[in-house]
Formats: C-alpha cells, structure tokens, sequence
C-alpha cells in the first residue's frame, strides 16, 4: 500500500512506540489521527506531527466509535490501524505472600489488552468494510501489537496472557477479514526504550539487556518500531505473521529484572 494520502489510526500513539509509528506514516505522507487516554497529551503529541489527537479510552466501545466517527470525519475512511495500546503492568496472579492477586488489577490489564484490542479492531475494520478497494484489491490493514513477553514467559503472567491473546487473535483474524480483502499482522517487540520501559526498569534490566541481545547489546529504539509498522502497511504481501522485534533476545526467567515485583517468600 502506498501510505501518502491514506487515513490512519495510532492507538497508544501520544507515547512510545505509538509514537514513533504516528510519526513515521506522517512521515510519508499519511493523514494520521492518534487516540490516547490523556487529552492534553494526545493534543500535544499529535501537534508535533501535523496529527489529529483524539482522546479516548480503548477499553469502551462508544468511546472508540466516537473518536472513529471524529477521525472519519477530518480524514475520510481509515485504511491503517496501529493498535499499540496497552496496559504494560507486569502483574502477577499472587501478591509476595501468596495471597490471591486484587481482581480489579486483573480485570484492568484484560479490559485493556484483550478487550480493548477486540473493540479497536471490530470497530476499524467495520467501517473499512464498506470503503471502495485500493487498486491492489486490497481495502487496508490491522497492525496488532504484541510482546515477546507472551511466548517466553515473563513473569507477570496476567500481562502474559493477555499478549499471548493479542498472538493468537492475528492469523484467526487475518483468515476472518480475509473477505474483506483486510490484512492483519502482528509485532511483538522485545525492549524498546520507552516511557514505559524506563519507568519500571532498574539497572539490572538494562544490564540483562545488555547480555541478552546479541550482537547489539542495547534495548531497541522507538524509531526501529515505526520503521517495522510502516513496512507492515507498505508490503501488501505480509499477512497473519506475527514478527519479534527484539534484536535476537529471549527473556530469562528472573524476578530482578524490574516492574516493581518482588520475590514470592519460600
């Protein structure tokens, strides 16, 4: 797909990697509308990429068909969905001294991560149904945003889960919006140095990053990610995968790597 001209959606897009992919499609020429929960931040960030910022909480549905319907009407029909919203919290399913986790945290990272990523995609490509087709054929594109935290096993499991969700949702869904000519594709970073990475890290996270990405030894940069999700829109022949951005690491299993856990007694 040729991005210039194109109506895009960037959910999360006001921080991290969100950003950084609102600012690579701007970049080329897309009319980009960022949704984020903070208003005034969403305004700012949109603001320093020509963007339209929409506040709006991913985790209700008439907010989403709200900040949709607002888009739509400033850009036309979206073809591009970057849904990188999430809820990063590395909860875990009991406290230190074995007690059950708090159900309203859990209900928090699920609203978020599992349903809000349902209402974003079925309300974007609800609307995208009913665009004419591009040239290609083709009506647009989901790019779903996992972690490699689901496949090796962080600890934080409820956040885990509900990557691994996001994971299994991409080839399904790939196959079910096929009728509609819409693609799917997944990313599933590994450390990228953003706000939210830097606010639970301590040193021994960037000293594990450092021994578990070969070669680089550094955490990934926010601009590596834009540059992967605007690749994703631009080659029509990437559908159902699911992509590790993670510069060859594999998460340990280890409980000092930040987020504020601490270790279960025993």
């Amino acid at each position: 797909m040729d991005v210039r001209g194109q109506a895009a959606i960037v959910t999360g897009g006001h921080s991290g990697m969100g950003f950084a992919a609102a600012q690579a499609l701007a970049a080329k020429g897309a009319k980009v509308a960022i949704l984020g929960r903070r208003a005034d931040r969403v305004g700012q960030k949109a603001g320093e990429i020509g963007a339209l910022g929409i506040a709006c909480d991913i985790a209700d549905p008439a907010a989403i068909e709200a900040a949709l319907k607002t888009a739509e009407a400033a850009h036309g029909t979206a073809r591009i969905l970057v849904h990188a919203a999430a809820d990063g919290s590395m909860r875990m399913l009991l406290d230190a001294d074995g007690g059950p986790a708090s159900t309203d945290a859990i209900r928090r990272t699920i609203d978020t991560n599992v349903l809000g990523t349902l209402y974003v995609d079925r309300a974007f490509a609800s609307r995208l149904t009913k665009a004419e087709p591009l040239a290609s054929g083709l009506r647009g594109v989901i790019v779903n945003v996992s972690s490699i935290g689901a496949a090796d096993g962080v600890v934080g499991c409820i956040y885990a889960a509900s990557k691994g969700f996001v994971d299994t949702l991409g080839l399904s869904l790939a196959r079910e919006l096929s009728a509609w000519r819409i693609r799917v594709c997944t990313i599933a970073p590994g450390g990228i140095d953003t706000e939210m990475l830097r606010a639970g890290a301590i040193e021994a996270t960037y000293d594990m990053l450092r021994n578990q990405v070969p070669a680089l030894q550094r955490p990934g940069r926010p601009e590596e990610f834009g540059a992967l999700a605007l690749h994703l829109c631009e080659n029509d022949y990437l559908n159902g995968v699911n992509i590790r951005l993670d510069g060859g690491m594999r998460i340990p299993f280890t409980y000092d790597v930040g987020g504020g856990a601490e270790r279960p007694h025993t």
